[in-house]
């Protein structure tokens, strides 16, 4: 008797793993997210081209090997770095915050043309390193979307450095979660991008006076 049971207890185990096999657990779907581009710069006008507007050459954006991965990072302790399992960027943060800068910066009244590179003649060119663009997660049940990057302008003919500044924004993330964390990095991206180009609004305006 025992052992008919014992086989007739196999017979269901086995009945019941081809039927997982044949019907499989969904496994839960990767969402994915992106940077919105800056529609407009406060205070920048695409109308009228400054008569001293340059032609700025936009190099690939530099940063970690995290950051040049499509994961969605955060951190949770000091030095803690993971990332979201069911969640990711369409594409690097360092690629998608490139675009987005190049298309910000086109609407940069003192700047005529963006480039990529120097593919051709440039008077001025940008190097940027991506510093962080992570969710920071604190202990007191709030956390925050960071991006923080610096900036090099470069003379094109020369290849001196004419000026470097960091740039450093926090959005408040709401909720706590990977999608809380995408929506306060797009608005910190928006910010940092702003930032940036103010910056070189002065710093062309500085070289014109020279």
């Amino acid at each position: 008797m025992g052992s008919k049971l014992f086989s007739f207890l196999i017979c269901i185990v086995i009945s019941l793993t081809g039927c997982s096999i044949i019907n499989p657990e969904p496994s839960q779907a990767i969402e994915v997210y992106t940077l919105s581009p800056v529609l407009s710069i406060a205070g920048i006008s695409t109308e009228n081209k400054a008569e001293n507007a340059v032609v700025l050459a936009l190099s690939p954006i530099r940063s970690s090997r995290a950051l040049m991965s499509p994961d969605i990072i955060y951190r949770d302790s000091k030095y803690g770095y993971n990332s979201y399992a069911y969640s990711r960027w369409s594409d690097s943060p360092a690629k998608l915050l490139e675009i987005v800068l190049q298309q910000a910066l086109s609407q940069n009244y003192s700047i005529s043309a963006v480039i990529p590179r120097e593919i051709l003649p440039a008077d001025l060119s940008l190097e940027t390193t991506l510093l962080d663009f992570s969710h920071h997660i604190q202990n007191n049940d709030t956390s925050m979307g960071r991006v923080a990057l610096r900036v090099y302008l470069i003379d094109s003919h020369t290849k001196a450095v004419l000026a470097n500044e960091a740039f450093s924004t926090e959005v408040l993330a709401v909720p706590r979660n990977a999608q809380g964390a995408t929506t306060a990095l797009n608005q910190a991206s928006g910010i940092v991008v702003e930032q940036v180009n103010a910056w070189l609004v002065k710093c062309i305006a500085s070289l014109g006076d020279q």
